[in-house]
């Protein structure tokens, strides 16, 4: 009985914890949503989730960035892009990411990016400013 107990319980915490492998696939299905095109193939990752916060490096063809993401019900909803001031911490709490979410976050993508080629965060790094609505971003491109 006791056992059944145990059991019973085990199964209602490991509710609560956060699954990051899941995180990590829907944050990548709406990068490839918001910025994947059949004429160009996107290269999504490194994925940092921490809270109800993520980041998403993203690269297609010679430009890339990074997409800032936060949790709305069961999906990911697009807060901004930009190219490296995302990687801040501080630029990350001014978006609204809690302090120790953004430190994490922060931490992380740096450690993850210290393994990309060179050429790659070179893509990233050409997304100039940040676009906090991502609709009318792409409008102002189709417009040039």
């Amino acid at each position: 009985m006791h056992r059944v107990g145990w059991l019973a319980g085990a199964l209602l915490l490991a509710g609560c914890i956060p699954n990051t492998v899941l995180d990590e696939s829907k944050v990548r299905q709406a990068t490839e949503t918001h910025f994947g095109s059949r004429l160009a193939p996107i290269d999504i990752g490194p994925i940092v989730v921490s809270g109800n916060h993520a980041v998403a490096d993203w690269t297609q063809g010679q430009f890339g960035g990074r997409a800032l993401y936060e949790r709305h019900g069961g999906g990911w909803m697009l807060l901004l892009c930009s190219g490296d001031s995302v990687r801040r911490a501080d630029n990350l709490r001014r978006a609204g990411v809690p302090d120790f979410n953004a430190g994490w976050i922060a931490d992380q993508l740096a450690a993850e990016e210290a393994a990309l080629p060179p050429e790659r965060l070179a893509c990233m790094k050409r997304f100039v400013g940040t676009a906090a609505d991502h609709e009318k971003y792409l409008k102002t491109l189709g417009d040039k």
